[in-house]
């Protein structure tokens, strides 16, 4: 299931650090929705979640801790694994959000006005060009438990390929998928450049990359939908295809 949500915003403005705002708004989504039943299985925990998303905005100029618009207009394009009908779920309570008013910081706010279901794309290929969308990135990383510290890597650095195939390869596992399929998993970057992103506070370095990934389709088909690598549930790694090899 992929969607685009359109906003209405009170100001054409954000702060430059404006993540945490969207995951809120996708836990307010569920808290209103069938009397919160699904809240916890989504957000109670630290599994993998089976969705992305990415926030497009109108001619963004970043001026300090806010982001001025050109219009008081946004775009967050959701998309979700539909095997567990996380798709589903979310589609349904998207709709009971429509018109009301999310509160923002500064004293904004902001209105989901339309929903505009897109025609996805079925992977019969076990190879495909992917690209990210604008607005997130792909984020490839090592979490060191001994510092609790991250290590990012991006494209163009001696141990991106590796590292990024080995993201992918635990993120298919930890959807479900058997082992022996995840290992087989080939990741190729074609093109691309890093990106400082605002994260929580701190910057992080992530990939605007086109990319080449060699799996079985269901695997690919997974990344397509609920996003490639690492924090895809907090904005990044939500992919475009380009083709089919």
């Amino acid at each position: 299931m992929r969607v685009e949500l359109l906003f209405d915003l009170e100001k054409p403005s954000l702060p430059a650090d404006n993540r945490a705002i969207f995951v809120s708004f996708l836990k307010k989504t569920l808290e209103q929705s069938h009397e919160g039943h699904f809240f916890e299985r989504y957000f109670a925990g630290t599994a993998r979640k089976d969705y992305s998303f990415s926030i497009i905005l109108d001619k963004p100029r970043y001026e300090g801790e806010r982001i001025q618009l050109k219009t008081p207009r946004l775009k967050m394009i959701f998309s979700a694994d539909d095997r567990n009908r996380t798709g589903l779920i979310f589609s349904m309570a998207f709709m009971g959000m429509k018109y009301k008013k999310f509160p923002l910081p500064e004293k904004n706010a902001m209105i989901l006005k339309r929903i505009v279901h897109v025609k996805e794309n079925v992977i019969i290929s076990n190879r495909v060009m992917f690209r990210t969308i604008p607005g997130g990135g792909l984020v490839v990383r090592d979490h060191s438990r001994e510092t609790n510290r991250d290590k990012y890597y991006v494209i163009g650095e001696e141990q991106f390929e590796e590292k990024a195939r080995q993201s992918l390869m635990r993120q298919a596992m930890e959807a479900g998928f058997p082992k022996r399929l995840a290992e087989e998993i080939k990741f190729q970057p074609v093109s691309g450049k890093k990106v400082v992103s605002r994260l929580y506070g701190i910057m992080i370095d992530v990939s605007a990359i086109t990319f080449i990934v060699e799996a079985d389709s269901m695997i690919l088909q997974y990344f397509y939908q609920a996003g490639a690598s690492s924090r895809t549930a907090i904005g990044y790694g939500l992919c475009s295809i380009i083709e089919q090899l």
